[in-house]
C-alpha cells in the first residue's frame, strides 16, 4: 500500500490524539515561551531569539513535524530596581503530520514581570500571561484510502469507500489563554529555578469530530539548576512534568558543559541526557558561544509505544541567540 495511506477510522483516532495532547518538544529548554509564560524576557541581555525543529517518524513513512520560533525582549532595565525584569514576547509554531494533511498553526503573545525579593536582586518571583490564536486544518486531498488501491495500483479517481463526516477541507480557529509563575535565584557561580504553568485555560471547543469536545487544560511544573564545576565546567539539572487529561509525562536529566576558552566569555560544548519516563532516552549535544547556542537531540523510544503504534525515534535541532549584557555578574539559568 502506498505511503501515507490512511483509513477514516485512523484519521478520527489521530484527531482525538491531537485534541487530547498539546504539541511539545524534548529540548523544552529551547522553547521558553512554550513551557512557561513567566520565562518571557527573563534573560541577561536585552533580547532573545529561539527556534526548535522536531521530526518524528510514524508507521507509513510520513513524519510528524513541528517548528517553533520565538522572540522576547527585556525592556526598561535601566528604569527598574535590582532583580526586577519586565518581558514581552511572541512565538509562532507549525505542527503537521501525514504530509501536511493535518496541520495546526499557532501564534502567541506573552508578557511577564519578575519582582526582586531582596536588595541585591538574587531572588525573584515572576508572573506571566499569554494569549494564543490557533488554526487547525484537515485536508482530505492529501490523504489516500485503502479502497483507492486496485489491481493496477493506486488510482485517486476510485471512490474512497468511506462516509466522511466533514467537508474535504476543514479549518477551525480558536483562541486560548495561558499563565505561569516562577521563582529564580541567580548568583555568580550558580542559579536555580522552579515554576508552574497552566495552558488551555479557556478550554476551547473542538468540532472536528461529530461530538462536541473541549481541549483539556494542561498543567506543567519545571525546576532546574546550573552549578559551577571547577574552573572549566558547569553542571546542569532539570525536571519537567506535564499533565493533560489522563496523559502524564515526566522528563528528568542533566548535562555537563566544558568551557573551551578562558577569556571570560562563555565558549562551551555540552553533553547530556534526559529520560522521559516509560517512553524515551534523549541524548543531547550542544555548543554555546557568546550568546549563540546550537543543540541537537535524539529521542530513542524504549517503551511499548515503539512497537504498538509504530512511532519511531525523533530528532530535534535548536538554535538560540541571547544578546549579552556585559554589565551583569549574575548567572541566569542558560536553559532559558
Amino acid at each position: 500500500m502506498k505511503k501515507n495511506s490512511i483509513s477514516l477510522s485512523l484519521l478520527i483516532i489521530i484527531c482525538g490524539v491531537l485534541q487530547a495532547q498539546s504539541s511539545h518538544f524534548s529540548q523544552f529548554f529551547s522553547t521558553p515561551l512554550l513551557t512557561n509564560p513567566a520565562h518571557t524576557g527573563f534573560t541577561d541581555g536585552p533580547y532573545r531569539l529561539a527556534s526548535n525543529f522536531r521530526s518524528q517518524g510514524m508507521s507509513g513513512g510520513s513524519p510528524y513535524f513541528t517548528g517553533y520560533i520565538s522572540a522576547d525582549i527585556s525592556p526598561l532595565k535601566t528604569y527598574l530596581p535590582a532583580g526586577h525584569k519586565a518581558g514581552l514576547g511572541m512565538y509562532v509554531m507549525n505542527d503537521k503530520s501525514l504530509s501536511g494533511a493535518l496541520q495546526t498553526n499557532s501564534i502567541a503573545l506573552s508578557a511577564a514581570y519578575n519582582v526582586g525579593l531582596d536588595k541585591s536582586g538574587i531572588n525573584s518571583l515572576g508572573l506571566g500571561l499569554q494569549g494564543t490564536y490557533n488554526q487547525r486544518r484537515i485536508d482530505y486531498s492529501k490523504l489516500t484510502f485503502g479502497n483507492q488501491f486496485g489491481s493496477t495500483g493506486y488510482n485517486p479517481s476510485l471512490p474512497i469507500g468511506e462516509t466522511l463526516p466533514f467537508s474535504s477541507d476543514v479549518n477551525k480557529s480558536y483562541f486560548d489563554a495561558n499563565a505561569g509563575i516562577i521563582y529564580n535565584a541567580s548568583l555568580s557561580d550558580k542559579a536555580f529555578f522552579a515554576g508552574a504553568s497552566v495552558y488551555n485555560i479557556l478550554r476551547h471547543k473542538e468540532n472536528f469530530l461529530p461530538e462536541e469536545f473541549k481541549m483539556p487544560t494542561r498543567y506543567m511544573f519545571q525546576a532546574g539548576s546550573q552549578i559551577k564545576a571547577g574552573e572549566e565546567g558547569n553542571v546542569y539539572f532539570s525536571l519537567t512534568h506535564m499533565g493533560q487529561a489522563k496523559a502524564n509525562e515526566t522528563t528528568i536529566g542533566g548535562a555537563y558543559g566544558l568551557q573551551l576558552t578562558n577569556d571570560g566569555m562563555k565558549n562551551e560544548v555540552t553533553f547530556g541526557m534526559w529520560y522521559r519516563f516509560k517512553d524515551a532516552i534523549i541524548p543531547y549535544v550542544g555548543y554555546y558561544n557568546k550568546g549563540f547556542r546550537l543543540g541537537f537531540s535524539y529521542d530513542y523510544t524504549v517503551s511499548d509505544a515503539k512497537t504498538g503504534s509504530q512511532i519511531r525515534n525523533g530528532y530535534e535541532l535548536t538554535l538560540m541567540f541571547s544578546a549579552i549584557d556585559k554589565l551583569t555578574l549574575k548567572t541566569t539559568v542558560p536553559w532559558y
